[in-house]
């Protein structure tokens, strides 16, 4: 039985592509300083806090969207982050890749855990926009061992959704 093939995201170009960062005030910073790194122009982030709401009016065509959450506890950071994905849908277009970023509640983002950080959210995009299974970018030893790292550091990533 042959598979249906899956949609896949056309490669986004950060410097022209518009991005909405959600997240716990506490990694928002962080998400921003890595987005600036990454290439992201600044002038076409937006930001919202996992708390607050966007303008019930408002809408946008974001190609993008970063969620970060901190566990803290007995919190479900993932719940929380599929709730945060729902509240900022307004925001982005139909077929935008949404990556969410659980961090542990003890867990402090050195320097180095950001920059590895962000290189496995931009290998996430990049495997968003790979036109096959077969062609998804390679995951080199060091970018492995550096996923381990953040898994050790109580840091997941996941890929949440390419479109609906």
């Amino acid at each position: 039985m042959a598979r249906a093939p899956r949609d896949r995201h056309e490669p986004i170009d950060l410097r022209v592509a518009d991005v909405v960062l959600a997240g716990t005030q506490d990694l928002l910073p962080v998400l921003r300083a890595a987005a600036v790194r990454a290439g992201v122009d600044a002038s076409r982030m937006r930001v919202v806090g996992a708390d607050d709401l966007p303008d019930p009016g408002e809408t946008g065509h974001a190609e993008l969207a970063v969620i970060a959450i901190r566990r803290r506890g007995d919190d479900p950071a993932f719940h929380r982050a599929q709730e945060t994905a729902e509240t900022i849908e307004p925001l982005l277009a139909p077929n935008a890749v949404q990556i969410v970023v659980t961090v542990s509640g003890l867990t402090r983002l050195a320097p180095k855990v950001e920059r590895t950080l962000t290189s496995e959210v931009l290998h996430q995009i990049s495997a968003a926009s790979a036109p096959s299974g077969f062609e998804r970018p390679f995951r080199s030893f060091r970018m492995r061992l550096g996923v381990a790292g953040l898994r050790a550091a109580g840091v997941r990533v996941f890929r949440v959704s390419i479109g609906h």
